[in-house]
């Protein structure tokens, strides 16, 4: 008799600890959604500023499907996850803390980079925190592919341009082909091509990383296999690219142009790239052939849930403090108002430049553009400057461009520095070529306040620190552009700060 009470009293141990129904776990669930709601409002700017790049940048637009995606990948793994005893983790604080000063400081500076990456480093480690370290383990992957909606990878344009150019020349030149190279220009007899930011392949790039990672973990189950097919994810579509930029260019060469010119090349590299992830996920496939026989997930260890509310409430605490912060540095950091120009050029100024840079500046406070006779009667230096107080725009930003990449394109083959006496700086000589060859020299730099940066990222750090100490300066970006034969250190001394 006394073995059977023993019995039944296990049975009923055993069932209380698998209970999961929201009448036994009262106090855990509405602390998760606490929690939960706590984030949406801590993070509301990053979400909604993030929202308007998926929506605005076709690069993006994966970002819309990446949580709900990882959401139901934990979905599908429902059963490992409700095999552990769900207990809060204090661990996940060693990410929770950082995150949230991360996005302090980018909601202070204007840095949407630090905002998105802590709005979607905050949100796995929110559901590390709540589910705890062995079923935080389990979901691994979906926690971490929520990183996936930073929208992040256009600083790869230039780079991926350089190697589109780069490598379509080496076959255009091994197959015969005669071609003159100006930066991205590509001519050759039949007409001028240029390997613009769409050609680049970025979007392809990214969206190959993304269907890599994804199909690495759903089909492959060797370490070694998903860490070979995400590599191969990445070189594939930049090999690719090279192969498609350099195929428009020969079949224009073939047919005087009657091909691949015009909206026709636009449309190819779409089917194209349809090839290339069709062969893609058939090289994921064979990669797959020994993994066909998947282990079967066990776990081990008590089921149901732990309440922890002295951790939760502490977690509630820390994220309320981080708001009340965030909302205080908000409110210091009013805008300023604007300001003169504080930079000139001591030569005569004068009407039509010889050349237009036509800088993009994105929503500037105040901008201005002078043009100046540098000799020979020659219209032939611009001078170009935006002011930006951090109020619905930004200094440092990837929007702001020193000039048009419909009309200029960068050559990165000289490396030439010149000093400028009125801002005590060194300054990079950039060199750009336009569609009919003309080469034109450039500098640039920022300032914040009466401080000068040849660095985007020392004038960043400038501006955050002026942010958190509630001292917001105007920003200003300043350009100077000449023909290739002009001497620029004999400029350099005509750059006059203003009193």
């Amino acid at each position: 008799m006394e073995t059977r009470d023993a019995l039944k009293n296990e049975l009923k141990s055993q069932a209380s600890e698998c209970d999961f129904s929201f009448t036994s776990n009262k106090s855990y669930y509405i602390s998760s959604v606490l929690i939960l709601l706590l984030w949406v409002a801590f993070c509301w700017e990053g979400i909604s500023s993030v929202i308007q790049v998926w929506y605005g940048n076709e690069i993006f637009n994966h970002g819309f499907f990446i949580v709900p995606g990882s959401l139901y990948l934990i979905y599908l793994k429902r059963s490992v996850v409700l095999s552990h005893k769900l207990t809060p983790s204090p661990l996940a604080l060693i990410v929770i803390v950082p995150s949230s000063l991360l996005y302090i400081v980018g909601a202070a500076g204007d840095v949407q980079l630090f905002m998105h990456l802590a709005t979607f480093s905050l949100l796995p480690a929110l559901i590390w925190f709540l589910v705890g370290n062995k079923t935080a383990v389990s979901i691994l992957f979906p926690l971490c592919f929520m990183l996936f909606s930073v929208p992040v990878g256009e600083q790869l344009i230039p780079y991926l341009q350089e190697v589109a150019a780069d490598g379509s020349v080496m076959l255009l030149q091994l197959t015969g082909v005669p071609l003159f190279r100006s930066g991205l220009y590509i001519e050759i007899p039949q007409g001028r091509f240029l390997v613009a930011e769409a050609c680049s392949g970025v979007s392809f790039f990214i969206a190959s990383f993304v269907i890599g990672s994804l199909y690495a973990y759903l089909n492959l189950i060797s370490l070694k296999r998903k860490t070979l097919f995400v590599c191969v994810s990445l070189l594939f579509p930049v090999i690719a690219n090279i192969v498609r930029v350099y195929g428009i260019i020969l079949i224009a060469y073939w047919t005087d142009m009657e091909y691949a010119a015009g909206a026709d090349h636009l449309i190819y590299g779409w089917f194209f790239f349809a090839f290339v992830i069709v062969c893609l996920l058939g090289i994921g496939e064979l990669l797959n052939r020994t993994d066909k026989q998947k282990l079967d997930e066990k776990s081990y260890g008590k089921k149901g849930i732990e309440h922890s509310s002295l951790l939760c409430v502490g977690l509630l605490v820390i994220m309320l403090m981080a708001h009340i912060w965030l909302y205080l540095i908000n409110e210091r950091a009013f805008p300023v108002n604007t300001q003169q120009s504080i930079f000139t050029i001591a030569l005569p100024p004068c009407g039509t430049p010889s050349f237009d840079l036509s800088p993009i500046f994105n929503n500037p406070t105040k901008q201005k553009a002078k043009h100046f006779d540098g000799s020979n009667s020659s219209c032939n230096i611009s001078f170009y400057e935006a002011q930006f107080d951090g109020v619905n725009n930004e200094l440092v930003s990837d929007l702001n461009r020193i000039y048009d990449p419909e009309l200029w394109s960068s050559v990165n083959d000289r490396n030439e520095k010149i000093w400028v006496e009125s801002i005590a700086l060194d300054l990079q000589v950039n060199y750009l070529s336009s569609p009919n060859g003309k080469i034109i020299k450039v500098v640039y730099w920022l300032s914040v306040g009466e401080k000068h940066f040849n660095s985007k990222v020392n004038a960043k750090l400038f501006e955050i620190r002026q942010a958190l100490e509630g001292n917001r300066k105007m920003g200003t970006i300043t350009i100077v552009a000449v023909p290739e034969d002009y001497n620029f250190s004999q400029l350099s001394s005509k750059i006059k700060s203003v009193d």
